[in-house]
């Protein structure tokens, strides 16, 4: 099982691969939910460094796009050097067309974010000749494992961080700015969290960028005491340091690979967080009208 990291600073590129195989990295006029907006300079640099090191690089192009958008993107491809990029991870199948359309459809991962629970709609997109897919956050540890054991491409899965829970395309918060008159310059920053009135023990991050609104899971989702059973199916886990920085990443990398109890405690100290398992053992169950499941 190979380990990627999310990336803050172009400077960390070294220390980050030290415990890590790879990084996923971005720009906001079509990745979401990124640590960092990079240029496409800075990605080419990024990307030649980890080859270097013999490392992998994943671009996240993870926004629904519109057709104008698409055509941007496909400009936006020819500025990277992509004999460096491993993968190239989406959301959206306009983007996978594009991709095919430059003959890279065997660069794509597709990650939907809740839409593939099972075996068969894992294995349906190999048709697409298509290098991976992402397993929907919201299905159980023995939901995976069945899944990993039918896949016929490459298995992706965030293992370590805070998963979006809510997308709204809006700038909800700029919205509020405006609403109440007030200029807070809140836009794109990872400081800010949503208080319920009555949880307000359980206060959610929340990040508004170039593609709208998310609001994520109050505690980190963590597979550490289940290395064993991911490591069975997984190709690659992803660690996200959304929220945190790039020393977040050293240190949580480092705990995965050497499966130190204490260096978890000390994260868990040094960062005034607290780590659950997701939905590893909760059953995603949607309700109808009057109570049917």
């Amino acid at each position: 099982m190979n380990v990627l990291l999310t990336i803050h600073d172009i400077l960390n590129v070294e220390h980050l691969l030290k415990h890590a195989d790879g990084l996923l990295m971005g720009n906001e006029r079509f990745g979401t939910r990124l640590c960092h907006s990079f240029s496409s300079d800075d990605i080419n640099l990024m990307a030649k460094q980890a080859h270097k090191l013999n490392k992998e690089v994943f671009l996240l192009a993870n926004q629904m796009m519109t057709d104008d958008e698409l055509d941007r993107f496909s400009l936006w491809l020819n500025e990277i050097d992509l004999a460096h990029i491993t993968g190239i991870v989406v959301a959206d199948m306009g983007v996978i067309m594009t991709l095919k359309e430059k003959n890279l459809e065997h660069k794509a991962i597709y990650n939907p974010e809740t839409l593939i629970t099972n075996h068969y709609d894992f294995n349906f997109l190999e048709q697409l000749n298509i290098l991976g897919v992402y397993a929907a956050k919201e299905i159980t540890l023995e939901d995976l494992e069945i899944l990993g054991k039918y896949k016929k491409l490459q298995f992706f899965m965030v293992g370590h961080g805070h998963l979006n829970m809510f997308y709204s395309k809006r700038q909800l918060i700029r919205n509020y700015e405006t609403y109440i008159a007030s200029d807070l310059n809140l836009h794109n920053r990872q400081d800010l969290t949503l208080i319920e009135e009555k949880r307000q023990e359980d206060p959610y991050p929340v990040l508004e960028d170039f593609a709208g609104t998310h609001v994520f899971r109050s505690k980190v989702m963590n597979v550490f005491n289940h290395l064993d059973d991911v490591t069975s199916f997984l190709d690659y886990m992803v660690i996200d340091t959304l929220f945190k920085d790039d020393t977040y990443g050293m240190l949580v990398s480092e705990m995965y690979q050497t499966k130190d109890e204490q260096l978890k405690t000390k994260i868990q100290e040094i960062y005034n967080e607290s780590w659950d398992e997701g939905f590893f053992y909760k059953k995603t169950v949607y309700k109808g009208k009057g109570g049917e499941q």
